[in-house]
Parts: structure tokens; sequence; C-alpha cells
């Protein structure tokens, strides 16, 4: 394969070229390049310079990225763990906001959340680059990008960005539709890697919340919360995200940023014996990632 398209970058906020910080690979897919991490200290956000032109990006999403792919079904574990899963326990975040309505999950991938949600209240639309074909999906599917033309809905109730945002070239495009497409009063779910974090402290420029090059930047609270009000609409809450199995995933990267071959994360008794030390970290507001929640 050749080597991919670089671009220099700017902060998607104000335009600064930041200061460099990281030289980065992908410890993800294990796909060839390397990348830079830059820092805007104006306002407080990292963002990948140089970086994939956007019309080669998607040479980054192989089928085996995570979250394309649904989670297993069968056996008596992965039932028991599909039940205590991020779908489900983000379906609870919404849910303290919006008892029901309509929603639209961008970035939709294999379509897990929308499934989470109770189909007799909610009205569910999807919208992503392609529709997975190894389930029926959940609901109404959109193809494209959210951060270029919207799909054509209006007075939505909620509208969640599970970790989509910080994949996006048009951070403020992707607000601005999102802005247009919410009723007033509706709420915008957006969940982000968390800077602050104890994996970030511990694994550095390993951190899986970098994940070059598919994380373009990365986002403070102070960062979000400009973004946000840019586009009328305002913060009212940042909630831990549910990310119990982020810690193998670290495991992995930091074994393989030393040459070591490892794929500890798909292992179901690795992330189980992870799990009660993510659910101790969000009980205390210290989870691997945030979700900001906005209204109109």
């Amino acid at each position: 394969m050749p080597a991919p398209a670089l671009e220099t970058a700017v902060c998607p906020l104000c335009d600064s070229p930041g200061e460099p910080r990281y030289v980065q690979r992908d410890l993800y897919c294990g796909l060839e390049g390397e990348f830079g991490q830059n820092f805007c200290a104006a306002c407080d956000l990292y963002f990948l310079s140089p970086r994939v032109r956007e019309s080669e990006i998607g040479r980054y999403y192989p089928e085996s990225y995570g979250p394309y792919r649904s989670a297993p079904t069968s056996g008596l574990l992965y039932r028991v763990a599909g039940a205590l899963a991020m779908p489900h326990r983000r379906r609870r975040v919404v849910e303290r906001f919006v008892n029901g309505g309509r929603i639209l999950d961008a970035g939709c991938g294999s379509g897990d959340f929308l499934r989470a949600l109770d189909g007799t209240r909610w009205q569910r639309f999807g919208v992503d680059l392609s529709q997975p074909d190894d389930m029926p999906f959940p609901g109404e599917f959109h193809a494209g990008r959210f951060d270029g033309e919207p799909p054509p809905l209006e007075n939505l109730d909620a509208i969640t960005l599970w970790h989509v945002f910080e994949h996006l070239y048009r951070p403020q495009k992707a607000l601005a539709n999102a802005a247009a497409l919410l009723r007033p009063g509706g709420f915008l779910f957006v969940a982000i890697p968390d800077r602050t974090s104890l994996e970030r402290w511990l694994f550095g420029k390993h951190w899986i919340g970098w994940d070059p090059p598919r994380h373009v930047a990365t986002y403070s609270a102070r960062a979000m919360e400009r973004l946000l009000a840019k586009c009328n609409v305002h913060l009212r809450a940042i909630l831990p995200d549910a990310t119990g199995d982020v810690w193998s995933h670290n495991v992995d990267w930091a074994l393989r940023a030393r040459g070591i071959s490892s794929r500890l994360h798909p292992s179901l008794a690795l992330r189980a014996l992870f799990s009660p030390v993510a659910f101790v970290l969000n009980r205390f507001g210290l989870s691997s990632a945030k979700v900001y929640v906005a209204q109109k």
C-alpha cells in the first residue's frame, strides 16, 4: 500500500499552527504513516498535523475496526456482558434528560446503541458513511458525513455522537447541523476522550484516546464549551462515559509501541478483570471519556 497523502492542519477553533508535541503512529490497526500531535495553548486542545487528507482517511477504517462490529451475542458470558455493555449504559445517560421521541445517532456504526433503545418509545435514526449488512438496522438509516450535508430530518428530541466528534474534520459544521436538526429544548450528547483521565497520564503518547490518524483533534472541556456556545447550544452537564474496556486496549498499545505483538483486548476474561477498575473510576468521575450534554 502506498504511503498516505498528508496535509498540514491548524487548530479547528482559532487557525493557530500550534506547538508540536508528539510524533505518533497507528497502534490500533497497525497501518502505515507517522502523524504529528500539536497543541494549541490558546484553545487548550490537541490536533493532528501533519494528518491524513480526508479523501484518504477511509483506508484507516478497515473492516476490523472495532466500532463497525456488533458485539457477539452467543454464549452466556457474552449475553450477560451485553446486558451491561456501553450501549445500555449510554441509553441510561440519555434517558436522564429525554424519556423518548425522535433520536439520531450520528456515526452509528453497527447500530448497537440504537438497538439498546426501546423502539416503542423512540423513533430511531442513524447516519454513517455506510450501513453494515451483517444484521437488520434498528431504525431508519441515512448515508453521509454528519459534518457535511445533514440528513433530511427535523424536530429531533435528541442527537448522540458517541466518540465520533474527535474523528470529524469540520467539528463546527457538525455542531451547527445538530443545532439545526434539534427541536427547541432538544438535547445533544457528545462523548469524547478525556485528556485529564488517569489513563492519559499513565500511557502518555500511547494513550488510546489519541488514536492517530483517526482522531484528528482531542478537546478539553474549555474547548468544547466554546464550540458549543458558537453553535447556540448550551452546556448542561459533563458526565463520565461508559468505556469499561479501554484499559486492555491501552495495555495492547503500550506493548505494540515497544515492538511486542499483543492482542489482549479480545479476551473477555481480561476485560472483565479491568471492569471493576473502570467502574470505580467512573463512580469518581475519572473515566477515560466524558459525555458533554448540551441543550438547544
